[in-house]
């Protein structure tokens, strides 16, 4: 579980960079961005032989940690 905690938040930092390079696209897109981000990383979850509970469990927390530091960055860069 480690393992796929660490992979997921390797997809969410690209989703942070993927986010940034369309920082002009519309609201829309960027919402379906995150949803596609967020399968990969429930499918990946899933490919360890994680129950679905667990997976989706993973997912939420790897996705609250990353917003969570996402802000903390924002707030407090120098």
């Amino acid at each position: 579980m480690y393992v796929v905690f660490l992979l997921q938040l390797l997809i969410w930092s690209l989703f942070s960079l993927v986010e940034w390079r369309s920082a002009h696209d519309h609201f829309i897109f960027k919402a379906l961005l995150f949803m596609m981000f967020m399968y990969v990383a429930f499918l990946l979850a899933l490919r360890f032989r994680l129950t679905k509970r667990q997976a989706c469990w993973t997912t939420l927390l790897t996705i609250a940690i990353y917003f969570l530091c996402r802000q903390l960055f924002w707030a407090y860069r120098l």
